[in-house]
């Protein structure tokens, strides 16, 4: 039975009809409006609609760079793996020949397709360029980019269990956004959240409940007590009391994430599936089999119908399902 921790989300779903008579700068304030607000789902649309315009208009190509990337960030997190994956090959070939192989960008564009879950051989060359690049730019780069790239490397060796290796990388992260005189929240909550996943598998389990309630309260404060970025921070703290056997609160965390993840990422989505099997793990647990089996079961049921879905046939766990929180 799988206990899945996330790292962070975004997810987002894609649809309506294109509306030319706007311009394509007005959808993409739109839609950073709208992820600000965790409404990723029609954020997502906003930023497909300023990439249909903005193809037909004068756009720079560091512009159209951006709206790719943010485009495939919003697929990863509603688990459309292979569309999400072709966004960013698209930004990364305008990087590419706008700035080599050598430049940040290019290396954060690599490692975010590197923990897309369909992605699973080498990562060696991605993390070389990953430490190349922020090496390099560690003093020309701007900080959110660094942070961005200290994190995605982190994420990555965490991931193979490079604990060693990820730690420094999270500390400086966070040491960075400190000497800042109003970092963003979500940045700062978000790598809360990931040194919390780091200090859980180095059973430093005391501190990873510190840090996971860090992250929640800045997400709370910032972002309002159901947006979905907290369901990362709340599954997570759950897993914890878990493996400090206090499964009460682990029960009680539980049912919040999955209240705030139905109603915002919705009812049909892979991380609500996850919640709902960590949530019988809970049960079991406690002793209440029967109602394990339950929502087991419409895990089972939801996790299937939305890999089909999305044409995908091995299961994939919900800690896969990462995203640039900016």
């Amino acid at each position: 039975m799988r206990l899945a921790l996330c790292i962070f989300l975004l997810t987002v779903r894609i649809c309506q009809a294109s509306e030319p008579s706007r311009a394509w700068s007005d959808w993409v304030s739109e839609g950073k409006a709208l992820r600000s607000a965790g409404n990723y789902f029609a954020a997502a649309h906003a930023f497909r609609e300023a990439l249909a315009i903005a193809d037909h208009s004068d756009i720079d190509e560091r512009q159209l760079v951006v709206l790719h990337h943010a485009l495939a960030a919003a697929c990863a997190g509603a688990g459309q793996f292979a569309e999400s994956e072709a966004e960013y090959r698209r930004a990364l070939a305008l990087v590419e020949m706008a700035e080599g192989r050598g430049s940040l960008h290019y290396a954060i564009l690599l490692g975010d397709i590197a923990i897309l879950p369909a992605q699973t051989g080498n990562r060696d060359e991605v993390i070389g360029l990953l430490r190349q690049a922020i090496a390099v730019n560690a003093r020309i780069g701007s900080a959110e980019d660094i942070w961005v790239a200290r994190e995605r490397l982190a994420d990555i060796l965490t991931g193979e269990k490079r604990y060693q290796d990820a730690e420094p990388l999270l500390l400086e992260a966070l040491a960075d956004l400190a000497k800042q005189k109003a970092p963003a929240p979500a940045l700062l909550a978000a790598g809360l959240n990931n040194l919390a996943v780091l200090r859980f598998h180095q059973e430093r389990y005391k501190e990873s409940v510190d840090l996971q309630q860090q992250s929640i309260r800045i997400y709370e404060t910032a972002l309002g007590k159901e947006n979905p970025s907290l369901v990362s921070a709340l599954n997570n703290l759950a897993i914890t009391y878990v493996k400090m056997e206090d499964f009460e609160d682990a029960e009680g965390t539980l049912q919040r994430a999955i209240d705030v993840c139905g109603k915002t990422l919705g009812k049909d989505h892979l991380n609500y599936a996850a919640l709902l099997e960590n949530y019988a793990v809970v049960l079991r647990k406690l002793g209440r089999k029967r109602e394990a089996k339950k929502f087991k079961t419409k895990a089972d049921q939801i996790e299937q119908a939305f890999l089909r879905r999305n044409g995908v046939g091995a299961t994939i766990s919900v800690s896969a399902l990462r995203s640039d929180p900016r």
